[in-house]
């Protein structure tokens, strides 16, 4: 089971998948959903929307960079990548473990529940 597909990659993405893409979309996949379970194990039986759309996340930040360049020059032309999306790897960032954690009274969390009351 894995909590989205390379369809929802590309639906992400504004585009098809290349082949190459596609081949290691399902193998990234995989690999997201085990990290996202092992974390939260409820999105094991009960996957959600938002479940579905941390798993493309953690996807498409190697999709979209997948040597982990930071910055490239060219000549006068130069591209920085931010720092959190040239790793190269899958993993969860805090705001989407944020994004993964229930909620108190299964609502949806809401910003004044993530910040302690003094």
């Amino acid at each position: 089971m894995v909590l989205a597909s390379p369809a929802d990659l590309a639906d992400r993405l504004g585009r098809d998948l290349t082949a190459a893409e596609e081949r290691q979309a399902n193998v990234f996949l995989a690999d997201a959903t085990a990290i996202i379970i092992e974390r939260f194990p409820r999105y094991a039986t009960t996957p959600t929307a938002t479940s579905k759309k941390v798993c493309c996340a953690m996807v498409l930040r190697v999709l979209r960079n997948p040597d982990g360049k930071r910055q490239e020059t060219i000549d006068d032309y130069s591209y920085t990548v931010d720092s959190s999306r040239s790793t190269g790897e899958i993993y969860l960032s805090p705001s989407e473990v944020e994004e993964l954690r229930p909620a108190h009274g299964g609502g949806a969390r809401s910003p004044s529940s993530q910040v302690p009351r003094w």
